[in-house]
């Protein structure tokens, strides 16, 4: 990043994670803490996170920014969740059920949502114990997986349940399309 340091912070700030994540990895280890310094707290504690991972691992691979519930959320309340977070999800095909713990408990769709009353909680139409990933799973893994359940997007979660990210479809196909091929996909791949 060979700009003024106030331009570069705010172009990491508008970055996903895991974008920004890749882009600091290539950078010399003392310009990569500078600009991890710049950053609100909670987004440098995201960036040290992904920083840790292998890169070709699903850590180093997942983004931080996804929707999530909790277990006794009405939909009424998973929707205003949905709505407080809509500037940092980097999607909402999936919602994440998570406990106080941020234990991975569960996992419903979009249209799972919209669908159910606005009294119903979570717990009773989410899916339980949702197919995940460790973080440090290959990308050969992580693209069997997501081919395996035909998913959108694929958690990653730690030996104790925690979810840490999630990682999209987009960013699987980037594991195994050439960029070529890429181009000629629907956009809403890109």
């Amino acid at each position: 990043l060979d700009l003024p340091d106030d331009k570069a912070s705010e172009i990491l700030n508008e970055m996903s994670p895991d974008d920004a994540a890749d882009l600091l990895a290539d950078l010399p280890d003392d310009r990569r803490q500078h600009f991890i310094a710049m950053m609100e707290k909670d987004d440098a504690a995201d960036m040290r996170e992904l920083l840790s991972y292998p890169e070709h691992s699903a850590g180093g691979i997942m983004t931080t920014n996804y929707a999530w519930a909790r277990l006794d959320d009405t939909a009424y309340k998973a929707i205003e969740r949905l709505r407080e977070q809509e500037e940092e999800a980097e999607t909402v095909y999936y919602i994440y059920v998570v406990d106080r713990s941020e234990h991975l408990r569960g996992v419903f769709s979009l249209r799972e949502l919209v669908m159910s009353a606005p009294d119903r909680k979570v717990r009773e139409f989410m899916t339980e114990n949702p197919v995940s990933v460790r973080p440090e799973a290959s990308e050969e893994e992580i693209t069997n997986v997501i081919a395996k359940y035909n998913l959108l997007a694929l958690p990653v979660v730690d030996d104790e349940g925690e979810l840490h990210g999630i990682i999209t479809i987009d960013d699987a196909i980037d594991l195994v399309l050439p960029l070529a091929w890429k181009k000629r996909l629907p956009r809403i791949f890109h």
